[in-house]
């Protein structure tokens, strides 16, 4: 009987292209579209690919892009997305890492193409977490340190030269 509930967790992983949502109970949306359409508020990239259905494929970037609704999100959730989806009001980047669902185009890259987030939206006073980034202080949270972090490096190769990371907590 385990087995089966094993199987069907593979199977709908490998559905919504790895993607990993926690801090919700609900299942996330997803839709394909082509990718010269645009990712509505709310919504995140998280994986690009050729298919006829969009036009002509090859020699640029991907014409299809798989979307997912973020709204069943709580706060202190966290989900997946590729480095050039927009970031939903409220999430903040956690972490850099690579995955080929975020490939753009066949071509290789020397960054990163996907980010964890976190959605501090609707967190308690009091709560402290560290984010990626210098400039972008949440607002309602205050800055507790800054840090070099490897997963804040966008770029794939190397340590990070200069601060990179933020540990905040919410006032």
């Amino acid at each position: 009987m385990i087995w089966h509930r094993r199987a069907a967790v593979v199977l709908a992983a490998s559905l919504l292209g790895g993607l990993t949502v926690s801090g919700t109970a609900a299942a996330a949306t997803t839709q394909e579209v082509c990718g010269s359409s645009s990712t509505p508020a709310g919504w995140i990239e998280v994986k690009y690919w050729d298919s006829f259905s969009c036009g002509a494929t090859g020699g640029g970037m991907y014409n299809t892009k798989r979307i997912v609704d973020t709204s069943g999100v709580g706060a202190g959730g966290t989900v997946e997305a590729c480095t050039y989806s927009p970031v939903p009001a409220g999430f903040y980047v956690t972490k850099y890492s690579s995955i080929s669902d975020c490939n753009r185009t066949s071509a290789t890259s020397d960054y990163h193409n996907r980010v964890d987030l976190v959605k501090l939206t609707g967190l308690p006073a009091g709560t402290t977490t560290t984010i990626c980034g210098l400039l972008q202080v949440p607002a309602g949270w205050n800055v507790v340190s800054r840090s070099k972090s490897m997963d804040c490096q966008q770029y794939k190769y190397g340590l990070p030269a200069n601060d990179n990371t933020m540990t905040i907590r919410k006032t």
